[in-house]
């Protein structure tokens, strides 16, 4: 923190610097009981995470989402830990990136039931931007 001061007594001079300072200090001491502590994360270096869209895999007459999660199943149950599927929302550009509604899956994509089975065997899961 001293260095904090010394920086803004060298902008500002001694006593705007000194009043800079205290309050920064003040706002630390009063925002840090609210600053949620660190989330621990159980990934270790064993853990393989498979990251993907939605539809990077296909077969004839599935949604690709369960084809995605039947594919896992088959081939890398074992192998990896954790599937980050991309955005599967419907979206508007950005390859699923602009979001236009979290609570519905694309239609294109499959359905939450399709959602839900990419995690059923096992994998642990994530997406992006968040999970509705």
């Amino acid at each position: 923190m001293n260095k904090i001061l010394e920086h803004l007594s060298a902008l500002y001079g001694d006593a705007i610097g000194r009043a800079t300072f205290d309050r920064i200090e003040s706002l630390i001491t009063d925002y840090q009981s609210r600053i949620p502590a660190p989330r621990t994360s159980d990934l270790t270096e064993r853990d393989a995470i498979l990251i993907t869209y939605g539809d990077q895999v296909r077969e004839p007459n599935a949604p690709p989402l369960r084809a995605l999660a039947d594919f896992c199943a088959r081939h890398l149950a074992g192998v990896i830990s954790i599937i980050h599927l991309l955005p599967f929302y419907p979206y508007s550009s950005d390859d699923g990136f602009s979001v236009s509604d979290y609570h519905a899956v694309n239609p294109a994509l499959g359905n939450w039931d399709d959602v839900a089975r990419v995690s059923s065997f096992g994998f642990q899961m994530m997406s992006s931007p968040r999970f509705a």
